[in-house]
């Protein structure tokens, strides 16, 4: 737990509503406006140890509605120039929200291609920084999965080595701190569910380093597979990073569910737009109803059956499932035509992941094809508390059906943290708590 933070009993349901798309610095302003203290963000962006690299909040006003502005600062000036009410003109015609389009450039392998100018920073050292980080083990692998499926996203889009890709000096710290802080303030509100309506991804073409291209541009569009988006004009209004956190942080993509609303933030892009506000807006409430009656039981079930995998490869390919979004994945022996020994593959995701997942499915175990079908699933409510062991704070999971307690589990990650740090066995953590929760009159 971090210091100076009460442990929340309760997770509550968030909702992103994206009228004007989202970028990396509208989503962390919506959760300053909601709330979230910005020593959140400033303490991760610390303990990356960036050289004069600095955030700041303010309130600000876009289409007439107070909302909050987060910033990126270097050498104590915003990275993307001022802001056009301080003088800073309109940011340019290529995207609405001032954020250079494509973070991440290209370059050609052996050599720096004809949009790296030398002064990048590589996916590699920005993984190495934020590995080599003083950050907490679950803001550092949130941070590292986002990366990684950004840099993917751009190797794909350019037709280059995922090695290869680089980021832009002054891009590459905009990123840095947005994808780092969006981990951090994920860890800090913990939402136990994190749902977002259709996504305005703006219209016609936009400037970019390979020339002018149609909205969405590449990469964003591989990141936005499976994502309800509309075209509504404005430019370009996803950024690459706010692509990437719908990708990865949204749990279902659904208009406003059902819930008791508590708050509301407002996150604010870098300049006004004609008609709109330009801004992002989060929603926090309690949930309301059964998750079927609310319509977030429904998965979908992939199945495959394999017989020429070696053993390593299972492992490897739940892991890659599990990374994308799979809501489960397992393997069942079975016996194939002519008596041949073999594995049923079943993996469970949202409907709307399915296509991305089966795919990634039948590239990494080399089957040709797989069945699947949509199922209800009843589904237990959750809450995530944390606990006080002698070792430290560990989280743990409870579940709930109709009020009544059903089980309770310890944080993997955070035993296995604790018991390096204590050297100790994974178990005795683990067994602390449980006793610390029981103690607690929990399940």
């Amino acid at each position: 737990m971090d210091a100076g933070r009460e442990p929340r009993r309760d997770a509550l349901d968030y909702h992103l509503q994206c009228p004007s798309g989202l970028a990396g610095d509208m989503f962390l302003g919506a959760c300053l406006d909601l709330g979230m203290p910005l020593e959140v963000i400033a303490d991760a962006v610390a303990k990356l140890e960036l050289p004069g690299v600095s955030v700041e909040a303010r309130k600000a006003r876009r289409g007439g509605l107070a909302g909050t502005r987060f910033r990126v600062l270097l050498d104590g000036e915003p990275v993307e120039g001022p802001d056009p009410e301080e003088g800073g003109g309109d940011g340019g015609d290529h995207h609405a929200h001032g954020h250079r389009h494509g973070e991440l450039l290209g370059a050609v392998a052996g050599g720096a291609g004809p949009h790296h100018d030398g002064h990048g920073r590589s996916l590699a050292s920005i993984e190495r920084l934020i590995g080599e980080s003083a950050l907490d083990d679950a803001v550092k692998e949130r941070s590292l999965r986002l990366f990684r499926r950004l840099g993917e996203a751009e190797a794909r889009a350019h037709g280059v080595a995922v090695e290869t890709v680089h980021f832009h000096e002054l891009g590459a710290v905009d990123s840095i701190v947005d994808l780092v802080g969006a981990a951090a303030a994920i860890e800090h509100l913990r939402p136990a569910r994190l749902t977002c309506g259709r996504v305005n991804v703006g219209g016609g073409t936009t400037a970019t380093a390979h020339g002018r291209l149609p909205v969405p541009p590449p990469a964003a569009a591989a990141l936005l597979a499976g994502v309800p988006v509309y075209g509504g004009g404005g430019g370009e209004l996803v950024t690459p990073t706010g692509a990437v956190l719908l990708a990865e942080l949204v749990d279902t993509f659904e208009e406003l569910p059902p819930m008791a609303l508590e708050g509301t933030g407002l996150g604010h892009g870098r300049r006004e737009i004609a008609g709109w506000p330009n801004s992002v807006r989060l929603l926090r409430g309690r949930r309301l109803g059964a998750p079927a009656a609310a319509g977030r039981g429904r998965v979908a079930v992939v199945e495959t059956e394999i017989d020429d995998l070696p053993g390593e490869g299972f492992g490897h390919l739940m892991e890659r499932l599990l990374e994308a979004g799979a809501l489960d994945a397992y393997f069942t022996p079975v016996q194939m035509k002519k008596s041949r020994p073999g594995t049923l593959v079943t993996l469970l995701c949202r409907p709307e992941r399915l296509e991305e997942l089966a795919a990634l499915l039948l590239a990494e175990s080399g089957a040709l094809g797989c069945r699947y079908h949509e199922a209800w699933r009843l589904e237990a409510e959750r809450e995530t508390a944390e606990v006080a062991t002698r070792y430290g704070a560990v989280r743990v999971k409870r579940a709930r059906l109709a009020g009544r307690p059903l089980a309770a589990a310890p944080e993997y990650e955070d035993c296995r943290r604790l018991a390096r740090e204590a050297g100790v066995p994974w178990r005795e953590v683990y067994g602390a708590a449980l006793a610390a929760l029981a103690a607690e009159g929990g399940p």
